[in-house]
């Protein structure tokens, strides 16, 4: 993270206020897709604009796109890359990253963590959301959901950044096998839920399995019969996985993700609901 304090919309700190936030973000990003996701889902287009950037500029980072969606000035935060933005906030500690919140009343980036935003923008942002928005983090299901994001974040997300970024072989190479395993644990869950035939059930300990808080709440979707923040927290890294990730690992030759037969379904399942996969990213991953 980039910020020394990374606000959330809570009382005493950040309010909720539409079109006061804009939201910069590149579809090619998993964490900025599930900010996306949610925006959709929840009916919050028009309450939390984006500024798009579509690759990186001569700065090395990632650079904005003017009204005509080329590369230029964006024409609410004045600035032309998103290291200009985060120049402009106090506390802020190199390098500039993606998914950032930035407060058009001050110019400068109030949140750049996506799990918290992805949070609020379910829970805070209620009063903003579309009629008939899905709940994506029901209290009844608040310990599966905590859960379900502790270990997505830590078995997955943690493991597919380095498999993608660490420039250490062995290193790269220990995480993608436990990349591997993360994605056996969840196909095996699924799978019991789903009565299907897992792909490696028999490989696994008890060790490798999430906290049973986390466990019992699978049904067709990781918390139930319903997708859930969860939901688009795991979909977003198996997504990236599968569209452009595996070529990274190895010899390029990791498997789809049919290899894993219950997450598949899962995947397909998701990737087909309106909402899920906006044109920008069917753009950034090729599809």
């Amino acid at each position: 993270m980039s910020l020394a304090i990374s606000h959330r919309f809570a009382p005493g700190d950040l309010p909720v206020e539409a079109g006061r936030y804009r939201l910069v973000a590149t579809a090619a990003c998993p964490y900025c897709r599930r900010l996306l996701i949610a925006r959709r889902l929840l009916g919050l287009v028009q309450a939390l604009p984006v500024a798009w950037s579509y690759g990186r500029g001569g700065d090395g980072f990632w650079e904005l796109t003017g009204s005509d969606a080329a590369p230029g000035l964006d024409p609410v935060l004045g600035a032309r890359s998103v290291a200009e933005v985060y120049e402009r906030t106090p506390g802020y500690t190199p390098p500039p990253t993606v998914p950032a919140l930035v407060d058009t009343t001050t110019g400068q980036v109030v949140s750049d963590s996506s799990g918290d935003l992805l949070f609020d923008l379910a829970t805070a942002w209620w009063g903003l959301q579309a009629p008939g928005s899905p709940d994506l983090y029901p209290l009844n299901r608040r310990n599966s959901t905590d859960a379900w994001d502790a270990w997505v974040e830590e078995y997955i997300g943690a493991r597919f950044r380095t498999v993608t970024h660490s420039e250490d072989p062995a290193e790269a190479e220990a995480a993608a096998n436990e990349l591997m395993l993360g994605f056996d644990v969840v196909d095996t869950v699924l799978a019991r839920a789903t009565r299907m035939v897992a792909s490696r059930e028999a490989a696994l300990t008890v060790r490798d399995v999430p906290p049973l808080s986390a466990v019992v709440s699978v049904e067709q979707f990781l918390c139930g019969a319903e997708p859930c923040g969860s939901d688009i927290r795991l979909f977003t890294f198996v997504q990236a996985y599968e569209y452009g990730g595996r070529q990274q690992i190895g010899d390029g030759e990791a498997p789809s993700i049919f290899f894993w037969p219950a997450l598949a379904r899962w995947f397909r399942a998701l990737e087909g609901r309106p909402g899920w996969v906006g044109p920008e990213e069917r753009s950034a991953l090729g599809l």
